[in-house]
């Protein structure tokens, strides 16, 4: 028997693989220096507090066992409901109730995924966005249409021309520091999108990983708050940047009238979220200064950011290459003109120089707009000397590749 033949549609034809995780796999081969993962640096997780909470955990044994709701324990969803408010961007009438704790956020667009998407429904998503968002939609057998973004946000006129002609399911979108381009969305954007979600009937899911990693300006607000009451956004929120990716502990709030619908979904699919891991988070955050840990995130990116921007411009400026300095996030979104190939660039930079980029192309939802002269550079996990020595190493690279093929 050729078991290869049994399989379904989703992992035949809707599942293509990460190129981030080729370029992370790869980079690694050859022991280059990482431009290329979109996650927090190890030296920034708060270790000692991480362990007094796991200790505190554990004096609830009961915790290792099944845990009944298999939409999170309560005292972390009530104490999110509250963060949120205090922030401004969750509506009083919401409670912990709307609050169901996830796998990290790509469990939380697996969710959204599984309710809402079937099989030829049009998703809006910003051009380029977050490829592993894609492979979610699409292994549900989602179509995409592309919206492409300034420094404001998606392009609202942009937006109208496709669901004039195309009836939308939902709009995904990354608000803050956007994973790659770094735009973030205005609260004027927000007010004519969120008119657009009235006008046409369709859902927003706002994915909201890189909100409290702001280094320059003001937070802007939120879709869940603006829309206050209405049934239109689900918002997504994660853990993983501000403490640690490994405790896969992320967030979703969703209207109140489909919160059973989405608890039983979880359970369908998960049976029981990690309980204890759960209430580590929770004791973690109950006693953490967040205030100061958050201070201690941002002067440290910003240093790192500072450092990789410095040496880009002079080493990588003179190749071309072009780009706004994001006021947050991980992530510099680079552009070199006269690039043709940034896929192949990208696997040149890591064999001649020993610096990994991700090729750009790979953040859009199709062929036709993918922009091949695009990188996707993250700062997060580089030291300033370290930020350094890769600015130098991409310089090298873009100069050695253009001479190469005499562009």
């Amino acid at each position: 028997m050729d078991i290869r033949s049994l399989l379904g549609k989703r992992v035949t034809e809707r599942i293509k693989p990460s190129t981030i995780t080729e370029m992370m796999i790869l980079v690694k081969k050859h022991n280059a220096i990482s431009l290329t993962a979109g996650e927090p640096s190890s030296d920034v997780y708060p270790v000692e507090a991480l362990r007094e909470a796991v200790e505190k955990a554990l004096a609830d044994p009961g915790l290792l066992s099944y845990y009944p709701l298999s939409v999170g324990i309560v005292e972390l969803r009530d104490w999110i409901a509250r963060w949120m408010k205090k922030d401004g961007i969750l509506p009083e009438g919401y409670s912990e109730e709307s609050v169901i704790l996830t796998n990290g956020s790509q469990d939380g667009l697996n969710l959204v995924s599984e309710a809402f998407v079937e099989a030829g429904d049009t998703i809006l998503v910003e051009n380029p966005t977050y490829p592993e968002a894609l492979l979610a939609f699409g292994k549900e057998g989602a179509r995409f249409a592309g919206v492409p973004v300034d420094k404001d946000g998606p392009i609202v006129e942009e937006m109208e021309k496709v669901l004039s002609k195309d009836k939308v399911k939902m709009f995904y979108t990354i608000v803050n520091f956007q994973n790659p381009s770094g735009c973030v969305t205005s609260e004027r954007r927000k007010r004519q999108i969120l008119e657009l979600a009235r006008r046409y009937n369709f859902l927003i899911i706002e994915d909201d990983p890189y909100r409290y990693l702001r280094y320059e300006g003001n937070h802007e607000g939120s879709y869940i708050k603006m829309a206050q009451e209405e049934d239109m956004v689900i918002y997504l929120g994660s853990f993983s940047k501000i403490i640690a990716p490994g405790i896969r502990c992320g967030f979703m709030v969703v209207p109140s009238k489909i919160a059973s619908q989405m608890g039983e979904l979880a359970l369908a699919t998960k049976l029981s979220l990690p309980a204890f891991l759960q209430r580590a988070v929770f004791e973690l955050l109950s006693s953490l200064d967040m205030e100061a840990h958050l201070a201690h995130l941002r002067e440290t990116y910003i240093a790192r950011r500072n450092a990789l921007d410095a040496s880009l411009r002079e080493n990588a400026a003179s190749c071309g290459m072009t780009y706004d300095l994001p006021k947050g996030g991980f992530f510099i979104w680079a552009r070199v003109p006269w690039l043709k190939d940034c896929f192949d660039f990208a696997k040149y930079a890591v064999l001649e120089e020993h610096v990994g980029v991700v090729p750009g192309a790979a953040f859009y939802p199709d062929d036709l707009s993918a922009d091949r002269s695009t990188l996707r550079l993250s700062f997060a996990k580089t030291p300033p000397d370290v930020a350094r020595e890769a600015g130098q190493r991409l310089g090298r690279a873009l100069e050695k590749y253009r001479a190469k093929y005499e562009f």
